[in-house]
């Protein structure tokens, strides 16, 4: 066998080691990382949905607000009136 054959089968050795060690890291990394992502985007769609709930909120706390105001001016007004009288 030659030095040129030798090389080659070095370097087909070589390709085909990395490609299994490539192969095997792309396994670890989907086995252990992918559930953890997949948790991690379950709990921030929980999130985001607390969020929108509290807009939600936001929404009917102005809702709420407003008539406040005007049942408290209505109280105040009630009040001169019966003082006027």
């Amino acid at each position: 066998m030659t030095k040129e054959e030798l090389q080659e089968i070095r370097s087909i050795v070589r390709e085909e080691t990395d490609h299994q060690i490539s192969h095997q890291l792309n396994l670890c990394i989907e086995n252990y990382f992918d559930p953890r992502f997949n948790l991690l985007a379950e709990e921030l769609q929980g999130v985001k949905e607390k969020l929108e709930d509290l807009d939600d909120l936001e929404v009917m706390d102005t809702r709420i607000t407003a008539p406040e105001a005007m049942v408290k001016k209505i109280n105040r007004e009630l009040k001169e009136l019966k003082k006027a009288q």
